[in-house]
């Protein structure tokens, strides 16, 4: 992006950037990352990772709240992390002007 972009253009492309990178984690990494935690922990799952993948997948597109809370989870934490955090980056920048 041009460095004489607006800033509203730049904090929405790096917003998608961020968005885009803790989704897909969310979506790509972390359900192998569960379902290897699961066999570890409980023993092999009934009908494998193939069957594992379709229940969840098929669970997220039919809009389940367990499934969305998992696979977009990683998004949502970067936020509760950034909002925590928000005062102490403010103090910071007013300190240092």
């Amino acid at each position: 992006m041009p460095a004489d972009a607006p800033a509203p253009d730049r904090r929405m492309n790096r917003e998608l950037r961020y968005f885009l990178l803790f989704a897909g984690f969310g979506l790509l990494v972390l359900p192998f990352l569960v379902y290897l935690a699961g066999v570890v922990s409980l023993g092999p799952y009934e009908g494998g990772l193939l069957a594992f993948l379709v229940a969840l997948y098929g669970a997220f597109f039919t809009l389940q709240p367990s499934a969305w809370a998992l696979l977009l989870g990683p998004y949502a934490l970067f936020w509760v992390v950034r909002l925590m955090t928000r005062p102490l980056r403010r103090r910071a920048g007013a300190g240092s002007a």
